[in-house]
């Protein structure tokens, strides 16, 4: 006599006698179905066959791989989106913030410490403005992208009328490291006419962003009125 098992789902299906007492999975939603060893719970119907139903307190939930991926890949964006606006686009405002003021000290810092150093070694007259080093064009700064948190240096580079300078600005501090050229001539921050012939390095900063001040090689650097006569 053959037995027909219901699930919970509402899936039927014709099984052997043999597997009575026996646990079997449903093919529609894979939920375990147990099937009686006796007549207890089934009821005769034509044919000879006896109907056993799971007992099951609530339909069984089949959820396909597809909406499992989707879910997964949805979560993984929202995530990322929340991330990358708490790190990447936060440090980006941060720098938008504090980019003019670190523009004006890093232009105040190394064009004093040009015209101090020159001036020291006998190459610059300030009684003659006419012939002042200066900082020639825009300063490019090599702002954070996809930096979760603000960097401790940000690198700059430029032109003075003297030649090529760079070095890093501290965002924490406003101070200022710095390699410059000087004893050359460009135009407009992009063409050279004389090749520089020598580099200074410097560390300075810009107290209270209107009095700069800088030292080389641990000394201090300051404006001779008249310039001293020879190089060191």
């Amino acid at each position: 006599m053959a037995i027909v098992v219901q699930c919970g789902c509402g899936k039927r299906m014709g099984l052997a006698d043999a597997t009575a007492g026996k646990t079997v999975k449903c093919p529609a939603c894979g939920n375990s179905i147990a099937v009686p060893a006796g007549s207890a719970g089934a009821a005769p119907v034509a044919g000879g066959r006896r109907v056993v139903k799971e007992k099951s307190a609530s339909p069984a939930v089949y959820i396909s791989l597809g909406k499992i991926v989707a879910a997964a890949v949805l979560l993984i964006v929202v995530v990322s989106g929340i991330m990358f606006y708490l790190g990447p686009v936060r440090v980006w405002n941060q720098w938008e913030a504090i980019a003019p003021q670190a523009n004006g000290d890093v232009k105040d810092v190394i064009t004093f410490a040009l015209q101090a150093y020159l001036s020291q070694n006998g190459y610059y007259d300030p009684a003659r403005p006419h012939d002042v080093p200066n900082i020639d064009g825009i300063i490019l700064f090599y702002r954070p992208v996809l930096a979760m948190s603000m960097p401790e240096k940000i690198k700059f580079e430029g032109k003075s009328s003297q030649g090529d300078f760079s070095g890093f600005y501290n965002t924490q501090t406003g101070d200022i490291e710095a390699d410059v050229s000087y004893g050359g001539m460009t135009v407009a921050g992009m063409v050279d006419l004389a090749k520089s012939q020598g580099t200074f390095h410097i560390t300075g900063r810009d107290v209270d962003h209107h009095q700069p001040e800088a030292e080389s090689n641990g000394q201090k650097l300051e404006i001779y009125y008249p310039p001293q006569p020879t190089m060191k």
